[in-house]
């Protein structure tokens, strides 16, 4: 009877000792996913690339770079397998230790090249779509010190803005 209440407490102190661990296990997994930033082509991938385009498409080409100050940029391409059409992705968080207002100061400057934009209603706190001459038809999205650019090359303006409104509201539902 001794023995089967030491081999008791034992089974049990080992359990609690395995659920412990296992709690923090948990808590550091979620910490750790909490302090995540987005990666672009995991939120549109390949797939939904082609289906904007509507041409098959290489692989994303670009990159996820952490900077001084908690500043993080994602910034990332789809390219045609044929032709010159294309879709472009730049997500910059403004680091803890940017200037003040830093992405509501670069958003107050775009469209870059000066041409015409129109604002865009719902979306983050501010967005604008700026379509030029080069075929090249960007949205900027300004989400308090997120700033979100998507361009698409190669399709007429009309034909772009609802596609990159979607994607800017599944990047923004990631972030």
């Amino acid at each position: 009877m001794l023995c089967l209440e030491l081999h008791g407490e034992a089974f049990m102190r080992r359990t609690m000792v395995g659920f412990a661990i296992l709690i923090i296990i948990c808590a550091g997994v979620r910490s750790a996913m909490a302090g995540d930033k987005i990666d672009v082509p995991k939120v549109v991938t390949k797939s939904d690339a082609e289906k904007i385009l509507r041409v098959p498409v290489k692989d994303a080409k670009g990159r996820n770079q952490n900077g001084s100050g908690g500043y993080y940029e994602s910034e990332w391409s789809y390219h045609a397998i044929e032709g010159d059409k294309g879709l472009y992705f730049d997500v910059l968080y403004a680091g803890r230790d940017a200037p003040a207002h830093l992405t509501q100061t670069m958003f107050s400057v775009l469209p870059a090249d000066g041409s015409k934009s129109t604002g865009i209603d719902s979306l983050g706190d501010k967005a604008i779509f700026c379509p030029n001459e080069t075929g090249m038809a960007m949205l900027h999205v300004l989400k308090g010190d997120i700033l979100i650019t998507i361009g698409i090359h190669g399709l007429s303006a009309n034909a772009v803005l609802d596609s990159e409104k979607s994607m800017a509201t599944k990047i923004l539902a990631n972030l």
